[in-house]
């Protein structure tokens, strides 16, 4: 398998410690940089205070403080990072329903298919999605 260098730092939004560390681990030992945040308020303030933006974004949806959905709504509205790609990890299929009606570039059910995420992320992050 041809690796590439990624374009920029995955921003990795889930609220469960233990999934957020095993997708940030397997990210990581990809060749990603990953920035974690544990919310939606969490992550806003990284894509608005970061002089770096993320190559992609994957984004729970259910969360405290700021939902998946609001996260997305709020950052569709950022210029900055408005065309930053979302991938949508969720353990309900209401809640996906309602994601990819902002215009998400993929969703995953929990448990996640981590084969098939990695697949994406690096259709998102290789040069020719540039």
């Amino acid at each position: 398998m041809e690796r590439h260098t990624p374009k920029g730092p995955v921003l990795l939004v889930e609220d469960d410690f233990v999934l957020r560390t095993s997708l940030a681990e397997l990210l990581m030992s990809e060749g990603y940089e990953v920035d974690c945040a544990a919310h939606g308020i969490e992550a806003l303030n990284r894509l608005t205070q970061s002089r770096r933006k993320p190559a992609v974004i994957v984004l729970d949806i259910m969360m405290p403080y700021l939902d998946g959905i609001e996260l997305r709504s709020l950052q569709r509205r950022l210029p900055d990072v408005a065309d930053v790609p979302v991938v949508v990890i969720t353990a309900n299929a209401r809640s996906a329903v309602e994601a990819e009606r902002l215009d998400v570039a993929q969703t995953f059910y929990k448990p996640v298919n981590t084969g098939r995420l990695l697949e994406t992320i690096r259709e998102l992050t290789s040069p020719a999605a540039a």
